[in-house]
């Protein structure tokens, strides 16, 4: 009798110690799918994964946003790089992680300025969305870059103007080239056909003569 005593209490003493490690095993990875960015900590409560209350959304947005950026930095790498997509990337997302800090500490404020702090939250996290697409339809970063750490001296208003500024001075880079090229001869297709078109002239020379020029001699 005192032997199956023992059986069963080795019995639900196991299932008792596999019980908690599955419940550990599985709230640790709740925290790691509640983050904004996988590489920092987020303060945002577990029921903001599923709670349709406005900061909660605001939550989700900003972790798709920077789904379509991360890189995996180090806060603290003393590494720089030099790609600048590679940076604005990274100061974007640290930007959502800041915004997100903002969205929990607005919901600790009474009802009149929550709705106001939001109001201004929720502009800044549409900034971070249209950011994060137009960062999305850049080159990566190349192979082989150290990924650098994160400035945290401004405020995320500042960084993301800064950051749509930067981006604007890529676009008209971008289309400067693209009409070098043009206008180089540097296309093909009808791009091509219709410059070439564009260049050539109707009229016939002078005197009605039509015959070929006489080939160059060596």
């Amino acid at each position: 009798m005192r032997d199956v005593l023992i059986w069963i209490l080795a019995f639900l003493v196991t299932w008792i110690v596999l019980i908690v490690v599955v419940a550990t095993l599985l709230r640790w990875r709740l925290h790691r799918r509640n983050r904004v960015s996988p590489a920092v900590r987020s303060p945002a409560p577990l029921t903001w994964l599923w709670s349709p209350r406005p900061p909660a959304r605001l939550h989700r947005r900003l972790q798709g946003a920077v789904a379509d950026i991360h890189l995996a930095p180090s806060r603290r790498s003393p590494h720089r790089s030099d790609a600048s997509v590679d940076d604005l990337r990274r100061e974007l997302e640290y930007q959502a992680v800041e915004l997100d800090h903002h969205l929990v500490i607005a919901t600790r404020h009474p009802r009149r300025e929550r709705r106001s702090i939001l109001r201004s939250l929720d502009q800044q996290v549409a900034d971070v969305e249209e950011l994060s697409a137009r960062l999305s339809r850049l080159r990566s970063r190349p192979e082989g870059t150290p990924a650098s750490g994160w400035d945290a001296v401004r405020q995320p208003p500042e960084v993301l103007s800064d950051i749509a500024h930067q981006l604007d001075l890529l676009d008209a880079a971008q289309e400067e080239l693209t009409a070098i090229e043009r206008a180089a001869g540097l296309v093909d297709g009808a791009d091509g056909l219709a410059l070439a078109e564009h260049d050539e002239d109707p009229s016939p020379p002078a005197g009605g003569d039509l015959s070929p020029p006489p080939s160059a001699t060596r």
